[in-house]
C-alpha cells in the first residue's frame, strides 16, 4: 500500500466521534507517542507527559466522571483508549519566562506535541479527537496525577466506526488567513512581485 504524503495526512485528519470496539495494540500506541518526542518546545524543555488509559474500567470511569455537563461528549464512551496529555512545567521557562512575556509556553509546547499525535494516528489508519472540556480535578484523582503536573487535554483514539458520519469541514480560505508584511495586506502575486522588484533595486 502506498505511503501517504504529509499533505495527504493533514487533509485526511478529522475529529472522529464514533469508534469500533476493536482494541488498539499497545505497540501502536507507543509509536504514536514516540512521534511526540520530536515536537518543538520552548528552550527544549519538553514538558509533555502522556498517560495512556486502555483499562476498560478506567476508560469507563473517565467517561462517567470527567466528561459531560454543559458540553455533551456522549460519543466519547465509544473510545477504547484515552490519552491524557499533561505538562511538567519548568520553573524558568514556563513560570518565570511565561510570566514575564505573558505567554503560556507550556500550552504552545503541548499543542505542538498533540498535533503530532493527531497526525501520526491518521497516518496509522486510526481516528482521534482532541477534547478540551473535561473535569481536570476528577482526572487527577482517578489517575493519581501529582499536583506539580498540569492536566492539559484528553485525546480519544480508536478505529473509526463505519457508522460515523463526519460533519462538513468548513475552512477559511487562504485569502482570509494569509497576509503580506502587515495585517490585512493581501498575499497576492501582484503584491509579492512588487516586493521582489523593490528589493532588487
Amino acid at each position: 500500500m502506498r505511503k501517504l504524503t504529509l499533505d495527504e495526512i493533514i487533509k485526511l485528519r478529522r475529529s472522529v466521534r464514533m469508534y469500533e470496539g476493536k482494541k488498539v495494540d499497545k505497540e501502536i500506541l507507543k509509536v504514536i507517542i514516540e512521534a511526540c518526542r520530536f515536537a518543538p518546545s520552548a528552550c527544549n524543555a519538553q514538558p509533555w507527559r502522556f498517560i495512556v488509559v486502555s483499562d476498560k474500567e478506567k476508560v469507563k470511569m473517565i467517561f462517567e466522571k470527567t466528561l459531560g455537563g454543559v458540553v455533551l461528549n456522549d460519543w466519547a464512551k465509544t473510545a477504547p483508549v484515552y490519552i491524557v496529555a499533561c505538562a511538567k512545567k519548568s520553573f524558568l521557562v514556563h513560570k518565570v519566562g511565561a510570566g514575564l512575556k505573558n505567554i503560556p509556553y507550556h500550552f504552545l509546547d503541548m499543542g505542538a506535541a498533540i498535533e503530532h499525535i493527531l497526525l501520526k494516528t491518521t497516518e496509522l489508519g486510526l481516528g482521534s479527537c482532541w477534547i478540551g472540556w473535561f473535569n481536570k480535578k476528577a482526572i487527577r484523582n482517578i489517575l493519581h496525577i501529582p499536583r506539580n503536573i498540569d492536566v492539559v487535554s484528553l485525546i480519544t483514539i480508536g478505529y473509526e466506526s463505519q457508522k460515523f458520519e463526519p460533519g462538513q469541514r468548513e475552512r477559511l480560505s487562504l485569502e482570509e488567513i494569509l497576509f503580506l508584511n502587515k495585517y490585512g495586506e493581501p498575499f497576492s502575486p501582484k503584491n509579492y512581485e512588487t516586493e521582489i522588484r523593490t528589493s532588487k533595486k
